[in-house]
């Protein structure tokens, strides 16, 4: 877990490198969303590191389909599909206290960990969390920061990083990439498992999961701050001032991205 004090540098560090705007950048090409319905969570008596920042956070989450690529896990699936977690800084601590992970999800990532049966999925997908859904993002424009998680670990793992972030001023989106994780719920009641875990063992199939992660990257920033998939979102993000970071393979994303993609400003890799 990221301590308190490893959180407040990173929100400083990226306060600089965020500071000025970018010259010259490019939008990528828009696709399909669809807004997934948020899961009322229970308490399970667990919670998560409350935020630091002056800021509630409030929560959406995204259902992307980049319409001009296919998914290279699962051809026959189509399209490729990103599930996304939007923190932001929020106006009050109104709405529906936003859930952790679904049960279906915590149990997987459980078994993943070799603790199935031993803690409780309940208990894990019950945590508390700090952030709300349905209230307001906060007036102003904020800095837009992506985070990848690591390879087979689901975005809900990034959770307690990407609300401290928002609470201090920043938009926050934790993306899922599709058949990465152990298990990511998707629309439509479809759970998604890691197919690529079965197929990347060597350093150039790693490489592989890199570029395309990088590519789900961009798509992500375009889709954020083009105004079409994000509504409201988009109009308090300051597109010219993202930057990126992960965890594990996610982080070698960040860097990918940042050589690949002008308008990605700053990189980081949380520490412990």
């Amino acid at each position: 877990m990221i301590s308190r004090h490893r959180r407040a540098a990173l929100a400083t560090l990226l306060t600089l490198a965020l500071s000025a705007p970018l010259l010259g950048a490019t939008p990528a090409a828009s696709a399909n969303a669809a807004q997934a319905a948020p899961q009322v969570p229970y308490s399970s008596g667990l919670e998560l590191p409350s935020p630091t920042g002056p800021y509630p956070v409030g929560r959406r989450t995204l259902h992307l389909v980049d319409l001009n690529r296919n998914d290279s896990w699962v051809p026959t699936a189509g399209n490729r599909e990103l599930m996304v977690t939007v923190s932001y800084p929020a106006r009050s601590a109104s709405g529906l206290p936003a859930a952790y992970m679904t049960d279906e999800e915590a149990q997987l990532l459980l078994e993943a960990r070799g603790l199935g049966g031993v803690v409780p999925h309940e208990m894990v997908a019950g945590a508390r969390t700090h952030a709300y859904v349905g209230t307001r993002p906060a007036p102003g424009r904020f800095p837009l920061v992506l985070l990848s998680p690591g390879f087979s670990m689901p975005r809900t793992t990034l959770t307690s990083l990407a609300d401290d972030l928002a609470s201090r001023g920043y938009v926050v989106a934790s993306v899922d990439h599709a058949y990465e994780s152990v298990g990511t719920a998707f629309p439509e009641g479809r759970m998604l498992t890691c197919v690529a875990c079965e197929r990347v063992d060597t350093p150039e199939e790693q490489a592989a999961v890199v570029r395309g992660r990088a590519k789900d990257m961009s798509f992500v920033i375009s889709e954020l701050t083009n105004g079409r998939q994000a509504g409201a979102l988009s109009h308090v993000i300051a597109p010219s001032r993202t930057g990126i970071g992960g965890h594990s393979i996610g982080g070698a994303t960040a860097a990918a991205t940042m050589a690949a993609d002008r308008r990605v400003r700053a990189g980081f890799v949380p520490g412990r």
